[in-house]
C-alpha cells in the first residue's frame, strides 16, 4: 500500500485546512481555506487519474479526508448557530452512511473497492457551496440544503448499487 503518493499528501492536507477553519473567525480566510480545500480534492484527484497514480490507500485517504473536512466545518457552523443538527443531518448523511459501509465492508474483509462516483462528487460540489454560501450569505442556504439532501439521497443509493455490484464481480488488485 503507497501511503506517501503525492495525490495522498494533497489529499491528507485537507486535515490541517479543517483544524485552519476551526482556528480562524476571518471570513476571507475561512473562504480561502474552503476554496484550498476543494482545490486539493480536483487536484489530487485529477493527479491519479491522469498520470494513473490511483492507489488502494488513496481510494481510502481522499474520502477520510473530505469526510473529517467537512464534518469539522460543518459542526463548526451547528456551533456558531448557523446550521440546526437536522441540517447537519442531511448534509453529511452520505459521509454517515459511505463511513458505516467502509467499516463494515472492513470488518466483514468484503472485497469492495471503494472509487469515486459522479454522485458523490456532485454532492461534494453541493457541501462546498454550501458552505461558501454560510460564510458570505447565509440566507441563501434553504435551497442549496434541499438540493444536497436530494443530491445525498441519490449518491447512497448509487454508492450501494455500485458496492452490490463490486461483490459480484471483485476488481482484480491492481
Amino acid at each position: 500500500m503507497t501511503l506517501f503518493s503525492w495525490p495522498n499528501v494533497i489529499s491528507a492536507l485537507r486535515i490541517p485546512l479543517a483544524a485552519a477553519f476551526l482556528a480562524v473567525d476571518s471570513t476571507p480566510a475561512r473562504v480561502g481555506i474552503v476554496l484550498a480545500a476543494g482545490l486539493s480534492d480536483w487536484v489530487d484527484g485529477t493527479l491519479a487519474r491522469k498520470l494513473g497514480w490511483r492507489t488502494r490507500s488513496g481510494e481510502v485517504i481522499d474520502p477520510v479526508a473530505d469526510k473529517l473536512f467537512m464534518l469539522t466545518v460543518f459542526s463548526a457552523f451547528v456551533a456558531e448557530g448557523k446550521l440546526s443538527v437536522p441540517e447537519l443531518g442531511v448534509l453529511l448523511a452520505r459521509d454517515l452512511y459511505a463511513s458505516v459501509a467502509f467499516a463494515g465492508a472492513t470488518a466483514f474483509r468484503l472485497p469492495m473497492r471503494f472509487q469515486s462516483r459522479m454522485s458523490g462528487k456532485t454532492l461534494t460540489v453541493l457541501q462546498l457551496a454550501v458552505v461558501l454560501v454560510l460564510l458570505v450569505r447565509p440566507e441563501w442556504v434553504r435551497p442549496l440544503l434541499v438540493a444536497a439532501g436530494a443530491a445525498g439521497a441519490v449518491a447512497i443509493v448509487d454508492y450501494t448499487r455500485a458496492g452490490l455490484h463490486s461483490l459480484r464481480s471483485p476488481a482484480v488488485e491492481p
